[in-house]
């Protein structure tokens, strides 16, 4: 890493924190939404990520990624504005990412091969549909990241695992040639700034930060699986199992429930591990955000070097991803009782 990059970034978040901070901008609203809660321990963090990861992107990646920068500054903008409250209905706030997403997907040629299933894959051979489905999986890891963010470095901390494990395979494996290796390396310096702060409580992504960490990330997946025949879908899929199945069990749950799907609740995996870990008052309270966050990442390491050592092992992939939902379903249900019974004794 050139230490240039890694000062500008420093320079960078504390130039934005400290000038957020004294015109009071983005300070960490929870008045509108119970997903925020989780983090009202922590002293006003600032809700600056995006602006911080768009602004880093501008100055420090390539110039051939103009395009990706337009699009980063455009989600981001749609991110300030719901971390504003500008956007309450969700309703359009989805429409408004489909409609970016759809311009992205198109002017950077960005498409889903394969998921390693023929009859599927015949549909993906039309362009339309793939278009269809590659925004489908953007908009459920978009949302699903987003769901991370309440925890002091969770998603910061879980795509720095996701750079990593694409480092190693570009450097390690005589099979893969990076395409974006460049751009990985300046993402990567720019996440570990950002995560020293965040770990603490003292930043956020917000929608903004997270929704731009998500769209490069996706990008940074779908190219180079897009280029590389080597890389097993489900290798990808591996990366973002978490915040994907995040998104999807949250719905499948919602729905289930009969629930609103497009109101927040306090019921992801992450705020079920803080709520257990605050009922058992076995760790001080102002620890138990980022203690929450450090199990999390802990459990998914293993996941990223079975799928690093395994990037093109499509059967072991997928059932070390069948494996990871089991264990996650398991973890969900068992905190939720505990936590049920807590409350009703």
């Amino acid at each position: 890493m050139e230490l240039n990059d890694l000062l500008i970034s420093l320079s960078l978040i504390l130039i934005i924190y400290f000038i957020f901070r004294k015109f009071n901008f983005l300070i960490d609203d929870v008045s509108y939404s119970d997903h925020k809660k989780i983090g009202i321990l922590n002293n006003s963090p600032i809700i600056l990520g995006g602006v911080y990861l768009t602004a880093s992107i501008i100055l420090l990646a390539p110039d051939n990624y103009n395009h990706l920068k337009i699009f980063c500054f455009f989600i981001l903008i749609l991110g300030l504005l719901s971390d504003r409250n500008y956007l309450p209905n969700p309703s359009i706030r989805l429409l408004l990412q489909i409609l970016i997403l759809f311009f992205f997907i198109y002017n950077q040629n960005l498409q889903i091969n394969s998921i390693s299933i023929d009859s599927f894959d015949k549909f993906l051979a039309v362009k339309m549909f793939n278009i269809i489905f590659t925004l489908f999986c953007f908009a459920i890891l978009m949302n699903g990241s987003n769901f991370l963010d309440g925890l002091n470095g969770l998603l910061s901390g879980y795509y720095i695992l996701v750079l990593i494990s694409l480092i190693f395979i570009g450097n390690f494996s005589n099979d893969v040639q990076l395409n974006n290796l460049d751009l990985i390396f300046v993402i990567l310096k720019i996440l570990l700034i950002f995560f020293v702060f965040n770990i603490f409580g003292v930043v956020y992504l917000g929608d903004g930060g997270s929704y731009v960490i998500s769209i490069l990330i996706g990008f940074l997946l779908v190219s180079e699986n897009q280029i590389n025949m080597f890389i097993s879908p489900y290798y990808v899929v591996m990366l973002l199992w978490y915040p994907a199945f995040e998104n999807l069990f949250s719905l499948t749950r919602r729905l289930y429930n009969k629930d609103s799907v497009s109101t927040a609740d306090k019921l992801h995996l992450h705020q079920l591990i803080f709520r257990y870990l605050r009922l058992k008052k076995t760790i001080s309270e102002k620890n138990i955000n980022t203690f929450s966050s450090l199990i999390i990442l802990v459990f998914n390491i293993p996941i990223f070097v079975i799928a690093s050592l395994n990037y093109s092992n499509t059967k072991i992939l997928a059932s070390v991803i069948i494996v990871y939902v089991i264990i996650y379903l398991s973890v969900y249900f068992y905190l939720l009782k505990k936590i049920v019974l807590k409350k009703n004794n």
